[in-house]
């Protein structure tokens, strides 16, 4: 049996809906690394962290409520682009 194109293009949409639905609760149930945690893990001091933050070196925390926050795959890119920014030829 044939799909007709309209049943393709509705197909697709929902495919993509689903990847956006399981991108969403990958980060939901990612680690949530506050920012004393982030900046220890930078071995950085909190106003070089802010400094940094402002000058957009690295992106703005999400906020949920009063709490701040960064997801841990973020911190894990950040600690390796530091890391390999860092090495001697």
């Amino acid at each position: 049996m044939m799909r007709t194109e309209s049943k393709n293009s509705w197909l697709q949409a929902i495919f993509n809906e689903m990847q956006e639905f399981k991108k969403e609760i990958k980060h939901q149930s990612e680690r949530r690394i506050g920012r004393a945690e982030f900046s220890k893990l930078l071995n950085l001091g909190s106003e070089i962290l802010n400094t940094r933050i402002r000058a957009r070196r690295y992106k703005k925390p999400y906020k949920d409520g009063r709490k701040r926050f960064w997801f841990y795959s973020y911190v894990q890119f950040v600690i390796l682009d530091v890391e390999s920014n860092h090495k001697v030829a």
